[in-house]
């Protein structure tokens, strides 16, 4: 009687039987439309849409599972690694993937191309690109900004330009535009598998790829052919019906979805949309409600292919891919049938308008109730600063219904009253908007276009109208607002909603206002309303691609050389982290004992430390400064144990690790949310942290401590968070860790009897291995020389 495992094989020889006839007699026409060479792109000559391959791989699973699939699943099933072998359990498994692409932003491009060149490989194995978009801060305006940045990061530049031809990766300069765009103008496709150093990557979900935000050290694997891995996802489903209309905009899905899960409600999960108010969204609204699924803490967003989604292929001169992914549509959306893990219903036509913050994503606030919200939180009434852009919202779509209101607000005799500044999504759409007339209404009106860049959204701004500590409104379509994450000032008052209301209220000037319902006062003293927003979802006369900005590798690479000066203070060659001594790790002081919310931001800050983020010992020297120490309530102080003084947290760290002293961390829920940026993982190993003990985890940052030989634990029993003392030490029973059981931590208070507390993990025999050998990267060199 034959294996499973042999029926699978014989029937996937069966199904693979009449196409391997048809190339043995030379038919001149295709027996199967799967069997078409169609280009991912139109920038890389022989890289291909393998279609046929995922739909064997998807029979495959098909025969095993038995069941009608989600559209996620199928996407992440048809692209194992071993499609016959592999453990298949939403929640449970790991799944071993071969993704289609990488995607890199300048600012952690810098450290995954370190550690790819330590691997000492020729040239990247998967198609791979990197974007300039994250170092060019926003001051006066675009193109003497972008001059600026060009100039003051000549180096990382340099690097990078170099790099990318010397291993075969494309690369886009700086002013092409933000990551996320670049890739849904050029790289997107339905059904692929895209994986990119930034939490924001799931936006390329507008076009139905599963796009998944991951550390440096994950897109490494990838750049070297390694399967990457990924706990199989839980699926939520969010159904839309009915039609937007009025003031409505995509983005109020997710901040409706975000007032729902939370921010850490869709951690392990991919969220999908379906349903018949799914055809009612154009392409980029899609990537807009994608992108900032990463508030959730998703893992990606997704959206089935469907009409709107052919015409931006077919309008962004890839008609042939839209007509490919048209042969295979069936599999490009979720089976009838298909179960979730949760399901969330919306009525389109009966979502209002949302506002959400501030400091956090998640808190939702209809239009109809922000004015009273306001008043009953205090929150600063004033609106100084309006922005729009980013690579949440600055589709065309975006700027034609933002410059519609800002026309509305001219003709009436108004201009902004608060400030107002905007930031391009692409050299595309700013080329196109600028043709088109929608960049000259907005500046008529009082705006600043500023570089095609993130700026604003991720620090990247100098701004000066307020002074540090000083309360403050601002309000933007951005996707992430927390606390000093725009401006660094942590009294800023930030909001997000669609780039509609951004405009409407930077008219009135305060957070009191509701265009549904209020009026203005014209010119002439005449109240008025203003119109809903209107404008096209895609150019009608087609999209300008402005200035080109892409470095394709050379030919020949043998002759690229990259440079990484020695005595540069942004650039540093990486050493590899010393392996565990196979000891249990005794008498461990508590670094810091975080309180509440600690993002990405809190434990390594963007803005002027980004260029720092290809120099791993100066970078490092922002670790945890804006972490809230329980202790006393304040950000970077903290006691050193061995001396009793007060002192910054990564200056202690660094006392530690000159002593040869192991130090933990303990922390809330959720902690290491937002952004996707390794630094965080890297810079507590570089300065010789063990572990990081907290309530949960984020999924992006729990991944990257584990790649670089770190243990995130968490408390078996959340509430045993309460029992630790910032002054206690701790034993961690390193020897005890195995798959699936949890280890130790024994507690010593300063006063007190010693206890032990249980602490869980999720590593499987994998990734206990990087913990071995001191990370993911001294494995795979390791794995390597054997």
């Amino acid at each position: 009687m034959m294996s499973s495992r042999q029926l699978l094989g014989v029937a996937r020889s069966r199904a693979l039987g009449s196409a391997s006839l048809g190339l043995r007699r030379m038919a001149t026409v295709s027996d199967s439309p799967l069997d078409r060479k169609v280009r991912q792109n139109n920038w890389e000559e022989n890289n291909f849409i393998n279609y046929k391959k995922m739909s064997e791989n998807l029979a495959i699973v098909r025969s095993r599972l038995n069941r009608p699939l989600t559209f996620a699943e199928k996407i992440l099933y048809s692209h194992l690694d071993d499609p016959h072998g592999q453990d298949i359990e939403r929640g449970v498994s790991y799944l071993k993937l071969r993704p289609d692409r990488v995607a890199c932003q300048d600012a952690t491009a810098q450290m995954a191309i370190l550690q790819f060149m330590s691997a000492g490989m020729p040239s990247v194995a998967n198609p791979t690109t990197v974007h300039c978009d994250h170092l060019i801060e926003a001051q006066v305006g675009g193109a003497k900004d972008l001059d600026r940045a060009v100039n003051i990061n000549k180096e990382v530049y340099d690097f990078l330009s170099s790099a990318c031809a010397k291993y075969n990766i494309g690369f886009w300069k700086p002013g092409s535009g933000i990551i996320h765009q670049i890739i849904l103008e050029n790289y997107a496709f339905p059904g692929g598998l895209l994986i990119g150093t930034d939490s924001h990557t799931p936006n390329a979900g507008g076009l139905g790829m599963a796009a998944i935000g991951v550390g440096g050290a994950d897109a490494v694997d990838v750049m070297a052919n390694l399967p990457w891995e990924l706990k199989a996802p839980k699926v939520i489903g969010v159904k839309l019906t009915g039609q937007m209309s009025g003031w409505t905009a995509p983005k109020d899905i997710i901040l409706k979805v975000a007032g729902i899960l939370t921010v850490k409600g869709g951690t392990g999960a991919i969220v999908e949309y379906h349903g018949p108010g799914v055809e009612t969204i154009s392409a980029t609204g899609m990537a807009t409600v994608c992108n900032m699924g990463a508030e959730i803490g998703a893992t990606t967003s997704l959206f089935p292919f469907n009409d709107r989604m052919y015409d931006y292929l077919a309008a962004t001169k890839r008609k042939d891919i839209g007509d490919f992914a048209r042969s295979y549509a069936k599999e490009l959306r979720e089976d009838e049938g298909a179960e979730y893990d949760q399901l969330i219903e919306i009525n389109l036509s009966e979502l209002e308008p949302h506002i959400n913050g501030p400091f956090t994503p998640d808190l939702a606030t209809p239009i109809s109730k922000f004015s009273e919200a306001v008043k009953a939180n205090g929150w600063p009434e004033e609106l100084k600063v309006g922005l729009i852009g980013s690579c949440t919202n600055s589709s065309y779509e975006d700027m034609s219904r933002a410059a519609s209101i800002a026309r509305d607000a001219l003709d009436h005799g108004l201009k902004a009253k608060s400030q107002f500044f905007v930031s391009p999504g692409s050299e595309q759409v700013r080329a196109t908007t600028f043709r088109d007339g929608q960049l000259k209404t907005i500046e008529e009106f009082g705006g600043v276009v500023l570089a095609n860049a993130c700026g604003p959204c991720i620090g990247q701004w100098d701004r000066r109208d307020v002074k540090k500590g000083e309360p403050n409104s601002i309000i933007s379509s951005f996707n992430r607002n927390f606390t000093g994450r725009n401006d660094g000032n942590p009294a800023t008052h930030s909001f997000v909603t669609s780039p509609d209301l951004v405009v409407a209220m930077t008219i009135a000037g305060t957070l009191h206002f509701n265009p549904l319902k209020d009026t203005l006062k014209d010119k002439d003293g005449n109240e008025f309303k203003l119109a809903p927003p209107s404008g096209n979802s895609m150019p009608p006369a087609g999209y300008d691609p402005g200035q080109d900005t892409y470095q394709a590798p050379p030919k020949d690479r043998n002759t690229v050389s990259v440079q990484v000066s020695p005595s540069s203070d942004r650039l540093q060659i990486l050493s590899p982290f010393a392996p565990w001594d196979g000891k249990d790790a005794l008498d461990c002081p508590i670094l810091i004992k975080a309180q509440g919310k600690t993002t990405t931001d809190h434990i390594s800050m963007a803005g002027p430390w980004l260029k720092y983020r290809g120099h791993l010992d100066n970078i490092s020297n922002n670790m945890l400064i804006g972490a809230i120490n329980a202790a006393n309530g304040e950000a970077n102080k903290v006691k050193n144990q061995t001396t009793e003084a007060w002192d910054a947290v990564p200056a202690v760290a660094r006392d530690y690790k000159a002593k040869g002293i192991k130090w933990v961390v303990i922390g809330d829920w959720n902690y290491g949310e937002g952004s996707s940026r390794e630094h965080a993982a890297l810079e507590p190993r570089h300065l010789g942290g063990l572990a990081i003990i907290t309530r949960s985890f984020a999924r992006i940052h729990e991944t990257n401590l584990k790649k670089q030989g770190m243990l995130p634990l968490t408390f078996s029993d959340p509430a045993d968070y309460d029992k630790i003392q910032p002054d206690d030490k701790v034993d961690i029973l390193c020897t005890e860790l195995a798959v699936g059981k949890p280890i130790t931590m024994r507690v010593h208070p300063k006063n007190g009897e010693s206890f032990d507390i249980k602490l869980s993990h999720t590593f499987n025999e994998g990734q206990i291995a990087w913990f071995r050998n001191g990370s993911a990267l001294n494995t795979m060199a390791k794995n390597t020389k054997n």
